[in-house]
């Protein structure tokens, strides 16, 4: 009987231990050398950017969940130039594990709102001052949904504004914000 027990534990602990190594092997050799990249661009990202108001937070959550994804998203396209769809889904798959073992949800926040292409450059600060001349801190509910829903497709919903209304009083309604 503690034959079968001792075989049981290694086979556990091998298939628990391996996945594990193999992440940790991962993070050392693809992750953390870009970590001081990804903490430069922040450093560098303007103010409003670098650590977003709440209602821009709240937003960026009822716009797409967690800013985790859309930054590994971000990561993974700055940093590698995959030649295979499935190394791009496997390697943006892993960054969304291990990015939130460097940064902290404001800095997260940070590296969302800094790195969102805007249909002209990047940033959500500059699209507000773009579209509506104020910085992010200073926008009303509706105006700050606008910004983040552009983010979501800046080519259709800047031609489309109907859509852009639509989905900014979407947003708005989901992040519990009075219309």
């Amino acid at each position: 009987m503690s034959r079968v027990v001792r075989h049981a534990v290694r086979a556990v602990a091998l298939l628990i231990g391996a996945p594990l190594t193999g992440l940790f092997a991962y993070d050392l050799v693809a992750v953390r050398p870009h970590v001081a990249g990804m903490e430069a661009i922040l450093a560098q990202a303007d103010g409003q950017d670098a650590s977003p108001p709440l209602l821009i937070r709240r937003l960026i959550d009822a716009s797409v969940g967690s800013p985790a994804p859309s930054v590994a998203r971000m990561a993974v396209h700055q940093f590698y130039h995959s030649r295979s769809t499935m190394a791009w889904h496997a390697r943006t798959a892993l960054w969304q594990i291990l990015l939130p073992m460097h940064f902290s949800d404001e800095e997260m926040y940070g590296l969302y709102a800094s790195q969102a292409y805007n249909g002209v450059d990047k940033g959500l600060d500059r699209l507000a001052r773009r579209e509506h001349g104020k910085s992010l801190d200073a926008l009303a509910p509706i105006e700050a949904a606008r910004i983040v829903a552009i983010v979501q497709g800046p080519s259709y919903m800047l031609r489309d504004r109907q859509r852009l209304e639509t989905h900014a009083e979407q947003l708005v309604a989901r992040a519990g914000y009075a219309p």
